[in-house]
């Protein structure tokens, strides 16, 4: 659990924001904001709060395809690598 994988996540969850439609987007303000503001503290995000980021990034996936998939599954990947090292699982 590192800030680099914490960034990381961002940088995937960024990406995927400007690769799905407007809608998507729009639901990927959460999970970005949430992101830049622990990195921007210094803090860590706790399970819940990446649970929440997984499901929101899972239900968008269903409805994506091509590249926006893509991204989409490259942010939940990036999320998950981060969370494998918080501790309290």
């Amino acid at each position: 659990m590192s800030a680099d994988e914490l960034e990381a996540a961002l940088d995937a969850l960024r990406t995927a924001r400007a690769t799905v439609d407007d809608e998507a987007a729009d639901r990927l303000e959460t999970p970005v904001d949430r992101v830049e503001t622990a990195l921007e503290a210094g803090r860590t995000l706790d399970h819940g709060a990446l649970a929440r980021i997984t499901r929101t990034l899972d239900e968008l996936v269903e409805d994506a395809d091509g590249e926006a998939a893509a991204a989409l599954s490259d942010a939940t990947a990036a999320v998950s690598a981060y969370r494998e090292g918080v501790p309290g699982a």
